[in-house]
């Protein structure tokens, strides 16, 4: 008799005690569906973790486990819990018929593990019913054994960040963009932060850009700066995704610099067609914190390039997050920006 397993939740995040579960529905049983679930506006939301991003995670966090299939139930469209139980037990139904593999799709005993008691009778009537030939039983999980829950990595994310699974990381990281002219000490500044704080950072990509394209920084016209601008985003959120980042990124400027740049080499109407562009992408970015580093003293250059991005930065609503580095030395610079640092992640925790 083939055997089903079941494990069903919101999973916002999914933590160890989750991933623990998942574990145990494929080790008892011949595989196990991870059932996804949630609506537009569910509290995950508030940290980006819609349903679909939800269930990506969670298909990276199982995949190439052959013996687990992660499946997505919107319950969007259906009241909200209680009143829609019938319904979303009945949609649940649904997607085990379609999408249980084939090598177990005459399984004879389905088993949920479930983390609430108050589900156990309506689960076991409602597919004793439905599946008459099926064993059909429900298993109480213990919930103790790891003290964590979805609610605590939500309120103190950076506390329990080691209880919270590798894709689900990325949730909760704080984002800090570093801005300036060329020569201000910029990238140095990136390294150290992201060496301090054992984290992963992003290059400059105009750097590369030059070199891969053999153009010198002043022959960049729109169309460069369109390319570097999107280049700059992708690289930013490649290393936020990154195994490597933990708690803290550090980005080594961001979409506005090519925005700013373009209007400072570039204005014709041409290039401000793509100020729309670089302004979507700016608006998917997201920056718990952005230090801005002053130019040198008698840099003309390098201040107007300065108060250009500054006033990015307020068009952006961003002037709450953001802070001018005073510091005479690179010492007091570093000194300062790690001190901000370690505040913005103190009240993380605080939250």
């Amino acid at each position: 008799m083939k055997k089903l397993g079941v494990y069903f939740g919101t999973f916002a995040p999914c933590h160890v005690g989750h991933f623990e579960q998942i574990i145990r529905a494929k080790r008892e049983n011949d595989h196990a569906l991870v059932i996804v679930s949630g609506y537009a506006g569910d509290r995950g939301d508030e940290y980006d973790m819609s349903l679909n991003h939800r269930v990506k995670a969670m298909r990276q966090l199982c995949a190439g486990d052959e013996n687990v299939t992660v499946l997505k139930l919107d319950e969007t469209d259906i009241p909200r819990y209680p009143e829609g139980w019938t319904s979303w037990l009945g949609m649940m139904a649904d997607l085990i018929q379609k999408h249980t593999p084939d090598h177990v799709k005459d399984f004879g005993k389905l088993t949920f593990y479930v983390g609430e008691e108050e589900y156990m009778a309506p689960l076991k009537d409602f597919y004793s019913a439905q599946w008459r030939s099926v064993s059909t039983d429900v298993i109480l999980v213990d919930r103790q054994v790891l003290r964590i829950s979805g609610t605590n990595i939500r309120e103190a994310a950076l506390i329990n960040w080691d209880y919270v699974t590798r894709p689900f990381r990325r949730f909760f990281v704080e984002n800090v963009l570093i801005l300036g002219a060329p020569g201000t000490g910029k990238s140095m500044l990136v390294k150290d932060l992201a060496r301090r704080y054992s984290t992963s950072y992003s290059i400059e990509y105009k750097k590369e850009y030059l070199k891969a394209h053999q153009v010198n920084e002043d022959e960049l016209d729109a169309k460069d700066y369109h390319a570097i601008g999107i280049g700059q985003f992708d690289i930013n959120r490649k290393n936020i995704h990154s195994p490597a980042t933990r708690k803290v990124f550090f980005a080594d400027t961001d979409v506005m610099t090519a925005k700013v740049m373009t209007q400072l080499s570039d204005s014709n109407e041409s290039s401000k067609r793509l100020y729309d562009v670089f302004d979507y992408y700016i608006q998917l970015q997201n920056w718990a914190l952005i230090l801005l580093l002053p130019p040198a003293a008698g840099d003309h250059h390098g201040d107007v390039l300065y108060q250009a991005l500054k006033k990015e930065i307020r068009d952006n609503g961003l002037r709450s997050v953001s802070h001018e580095l005073k510091g005479d030395s690179y010492r007091d610079i570093y000194f300062e920006a790690h001190s901000l640092v370690d505040g913005m992640l103190a009240e993380g925790k605080d939250n």
